[in-house]
């Protein structure tokens, strides 16, 4: 009796104790849940990030119709990449768009048919203007849910984007890190990156998705820059004109010069065989 005794009054000390002197049962709850949280929620993921280049501009420049024709042209490029590589589409952002996916190969899969069919969207000539998207990827752990993830990954793939070059595929070391086979597409290291917002900075790597780039990448020659809008060949046509110009110049200066040597020359000339004839009947007249 006495145990049991003990055993009824200790249970009861218990329950009136002040919450404080539970403290070890909540920590013990509290590791729990975070494990729980772990397991269902914080996942290893590659996060990616598009945008198209120069998009304020263009509906500056060419209205509101056509830029929502120009999203709807990239929105068909890009939601089937992202789902036939097992990518998880999140949300639109203007005319950008965030992207997940727990295979890094399959990411950056994605991320080169986007590039490789907006290439041929652009070819196609369905728009009087270069539509060049920018990708940046990202891979680390976050807190995934149904339809948002949340985390610093997610940061640092939105500044990668930023930082990507019109047309270019840039990722972070732990992306290219994660990949399970490094050979499907060509990448490499290109630059350090510092990102806005971030102390130290990033090793960044290129995927190449055009042959041609490869090809000349591969060769240690520096790969080709996309063209990425109509300036350059506005500016070699300047220069075709003004080259023309003082062609046309050079040749009437060389017109009239010929024209105003010789009647210069003929005049003298003239006048020499003029004097040579008064200096030959001057004589005569004076006989």
């Amino acid at each position: 009796m006495q145990d049991g005794k003990e055993i009824v009054v200790g249970a009861a000390a218990e329950k009136d104790a002040p919450a404080g002197n539970n403290m070890e049962r909540y920590l013990e709850e509290r590791a729990k849940l975070d494990s729980m949280f772990e397991e269902k929620f914080h996942k290893f993921v590659t996060v990616m990030f598009t945008d198209l280049k120069g998009s304020t501009t263009i509906a500056e420049n060419e209205g509101d119709i056509v830029s929502r024709m120009m999203i709807k042209s990239q929105n068909e490029i890009l939601l089937p990449a992202v789902k036939e590589n097992n990518g998880v589409f999140i949300k639109s952002i203007g005319d950008g768009s965030l992207s997940y996916f727990e295979n890094a190969l399959d990411a950056l899969r994605a991320a080169a048919r986007i590039q490789k069919d907006m290439d041929a969207l652009n070819m196609s000539k369905k728009f009087k203007f270069p539509i060049l998207m920018r990708i940046g990827m990202h891979s680390g752990k976050c807190v995934v849910e149904e339809k948002d993830i949340y985390g610093d990954v997610v940061n640092t793939a939105s500044r990668f984007e930023s930082a990507a070059d019109g047309g270019g595929i840039l990722m972070s070391e732990d992306t290219y890190n994660a990949l399970s086979d490094k050979s499907e597409i060509y990448c490499r290291f290109v630059k350090q990156v510092t990102l806005k917002g971030k102390r130290d900075a990033f090793n960044a790597y290129k995927a190449f998705w055009n042959p041609q780039e490869i090809e000349l990448d591969k060769h240690g020659k520096e790969a080709l820059p996309r063209q990425e809008a109509s300036v350059p060949v506005r500016s070699s046509g300047i220069s075709m004109i003004i080259g023309a110009a003082a062609l046309i110049v050079i040749v009437l200066l060389l017109t009239l010069g010929s024209k105003y040597f010789g009647s210069a020359y003929q005049t003298e000339n003239s006048r020499s065989i003029n004097d040579s004839a008064n200096s030959d009947t001057t004589p005569s007249a004076t006989k």
